[in-house]
């Protein structure tokens, strides 16, 4: 994903101060970003009768109507959005369109269109006198490597792909040695092993939490920044069937499964750890393996982590549904509200063996994802009852959306492996 790094209308006041989301094709005009936050969406459909703007919490959580001028033009401007990437489509006379505008992105298990709204001072040179670069953006200095891995998974009798970042220096000859621990992590549903890499911008996070870069240049000043160990991050796919179902082996007891996460869990213990081990430089032990997930990531984090303590050590959610009350599936019962003496196979019962094992468990937020968020309190709450050692963050003003996640993972990152 490219970031600001230019800045025209500078003769405007500041408010007025408008570019091209980054997330736009090569040469569109639309959509366009303010410095004040507002966003302006505009789409060429000389023949339509009706379009709506639709997307996600952040950016509008009912349909917007679009406005046609005597050229065929439809545009909207929205009032100042929070700022991050959003995901967003057309609707034309009811059918679900994309913005030939826009680059897609993988999202409600489709190609997606999707902006990035950028903080005010990325934009207007009038609004501040030091520019600032977002933890989620390039800084200078030395960066790691995304690369692609492909693997055949005997479990489900297809190849997966899953993501890998290496930290900067990891291919240097004065590293050539050197061993890191392992973070696995992993995106929402209607997402795939893409997300992270393009919409999480987890490349350049994990770049800035290691480097020490800062996204506020008077905490830089303060040197108030905390340092992230260096370490591999594995993105792989979450959804996953098995190719024989006989050799299903679900425990019906387990009302905190998510359809699919005994196979994808399968895979992961059994085939993804085993060849990341293999194939790269880890420190191949639970001190120094985590795992952590967005939404459906995150509950399927709790169901496999917590049953395999013998694998992992650090634990994160962001936004994770494992408290959240799904409907029950044919032939299982509703599961009951969150019992730490008793969820989980009992796995919190034991506060202080818990706490010996576990270093570090994190669970984040948006406040404007309220029942999330909420649903996050009370549990932490009933976990901190227990005695169990928790830590809570909940991200302002962001809802179930990508700059949650974003900032989750900024926050969780400099506490992994400092033990």
């Amino acid at each position: 994903m490219r970031f600001y790094d230019h800045i025209i209308n500078e003769s405007a006041p500041g408010a007025l101060q408008t570019v091209p989301a980054v997330t736009n094709v090569p040469s569109a005009e639309y959509p366009r970003v303010y410095a004040d936050g507002r966003v302006t969406f505009r789409v060429h459909l000389p023949q339509a009768h009706a379009v709506q703007l639709e997307g996600g919490q952040g950016l509008c959580e009912k349909p917007v109507p679009l406005t046609k001028d005597s050229e065929g033009n439809w545009s909207v401007t929205m009032a100042p959005r929070v700022m991050g990437f959003h995901y967003y489509w057309f609707n034309v006379d009811g059918v679900r369109m994309n913005d030939p505008g826009s680059e897609t992105f993988f999202g409600y298990n489709q190609e997606t269109s999707g902006i990035e709204i950028p903080d005010a001072q990325q934009i207007s040179s009038d609004l501040v006198t030091f520019p600032v670069v977002p933890f989620y953006a390039p800084h200078e200095g030395p960066h790691g490597q995304l690369e692609e891995k492909w693997y055949f998974s005997k479990i489900t009798g297809h190849w997966r792909r899953c993501f890998v970042y290496t930290p900067p220096g990891y291919d240097d000859a004065a590293h050539a040695r050197d061993r890191y621990p392992v973070l696995y992590l992993q995106h929402g549903a209607g997402e795939n092993e893409t997300g992270w890499g393009r919409q999480g911008g987890v490349s350049f996070i994990m770049d800035n939490a290691i480097l020490g870069n800062s996204s506020s240049f008077f905490a830089f000043m303060r040197g108030g920044v905390p340092k992230a160990k260096p370490m591999i991050v594995v993105m792989d796919n979450g959804y996953a069937t098995y190719a024989n179902p006989s050799s299903e082996h679900r425990d019906p007891s387990d009302q905190y499964a998510f359809p699919g996460t005994e196979a994808f869990g399968a895979v992961m213990v059994q085939e993804l750890i085993p060849m990341i081990d293999s194939s790269y430089r880890t420190l191949a032990d639970r001190d120094h393996r985590a795992m952590a997930g967005l939404s459906m990531g995150g509950m399927q984090t709790m169901a496999i982590a917590l049953t395999h303590l013998d694998l992992f050590s650090h634990i994160g959610t962001f936004s994770g549904a494992q408290f959240m009350r799904w409907r029950p599936r044919p032939g299982i019962p509703e599961r009951p509200p969150f019992d730490p003496h008793t969820s989980y196979g009992g796995v919190f019962a034991d506060a202080a063996g818990f706490n010996s094992k576990v270093h570090l468990l994190w669970m984040g937020a948006g406040t404007a994802e309220l029942a999330m968020s909420e649903s996050t309190r009370e549990n932490v709450a009933k976990l901190r009852s227990a005695g169990i050692k928790v830590k809570e963050y909940h991200s302002p003003g962001t809802a179930h959306e990508w700059q949650t996640w974003r900032l989750c993972l900024n926050k969780f990152a400099p506490l992994l492996f400092q033990a």
